[in-house]
Parts: C-alpha cells; structure tokens; sequence
C-alpha cells in the first residue's frame, strides 16, 4: 500500500464516487420517466419493502438525513403516492404507507430497476458477485465496530 495519499486509490473516494455514477444513473429509470427524485424514490422502495414506517424510519433505512425525508414524503404525498396517518404511540410522528397509486408506480419501476442492476452486474460471475456483497457487508460491520459509543469515546480497533 503507498504512503501517500492518492484519491484514485483512496476507498472512501472511490466508493463515493462509484456511488454517486451509480445513483445518477439508476435515476434516469425513475427521474426521466416517472418524474422521481432521488430521495423520493428511496422513500418510495424503502415503504414498498417494509410497508408503514415511521418517517424516522425511514431516515435510519436509507441514507437520506431528516430534511431528505421530509422533502421526499412532502413530494410524494402530494403526487398522491403516499398516505399519512396519526401514530397511536407518539402523537408527533406520522405513519407513512405508499398509496394504491404509489405501490402501481413502484411496481413499474420495479422490472425496469431491476433489469438495469442486472446489466451493471453482467460483467460479474455469480461468484463475484457473492463476493462482492459479502465484502461490502464485511466493510458494514467494520464501519460500525468503529463507530464511537454513545458516550462519545472511540471503539476499541476490531477486525471484522
């Protein structure tokens, strides 16, 4: 490994980087045709797959901060793509669930989302792909044995 740094083998840029070709890229599938935003189709797949979610919920299971999730739901909702409802438990939360409109408009999507994964992975074999993901969930773990701990106090280094 070099003893300087060169974003072009730094894996925080590079990922970044990848990230943000692949998010741009996927986004003309929803943004061009179905008029989505980026955030707005994370909230939108994010209530496809867990159903009625707090919109603090959905902060934790996307990557999208609170601001995000506001505009998102705010955008959806009035496309009509989403219903709110009264939380039982916490009167100042609201309850997301994707309207009969917004399930049909994430159920077109879909395929397309899909179909285009497919094409990015094509040049991987099953097996790389396999590896692919196992690493990334190794890095996952990693990142959170190093996170600090609620007091504010560095983890101690672990080898995930």
């Amino acid at each position: 490994m070099p003893n300087s740094l060169s974003l072009a083998r730094f894996l925080p840029y590079r990922c970044n980087s990848l990230a943000r070709k692949i998010s741009v890229s996927l986004s003309r599938i929803y943004s061009d045709r179905f008029g989505l935003s980026i955030p707005q189709w994370r909230v939108l797949v994010t209530l496809a797959e867990y159903g009625e979610l707090q919109a603090r919920q959905v902060t934790e299971l996307t990557t999208l901060d609170k601001v995000q999730v506001s505009r998102a739901v705010a955008g959806l909702a009035e496309r009509s793509l989403l219903r709110r409802r009264s939380c039982d438990r916490d009167s100042r939360a609201s309850l997301l669930r994707l309207s009969e409109s917004g399930l049909a408009m994430f159920r077109r999507i879909e395929p397309e989302a899909l179909a285009w994964e497919e094409a990015l992975l094509a040049p991987l074999q099953a097996r790389e792909r396999d590896t692919l993901f196992n690493l990334l969930d190794r890095l996952d773990l990693q990142l959170q044995a190093m996170a600090p701990t609620p007091d504010g106090t560095e983890r101690p280094e672990s080898a995930a």
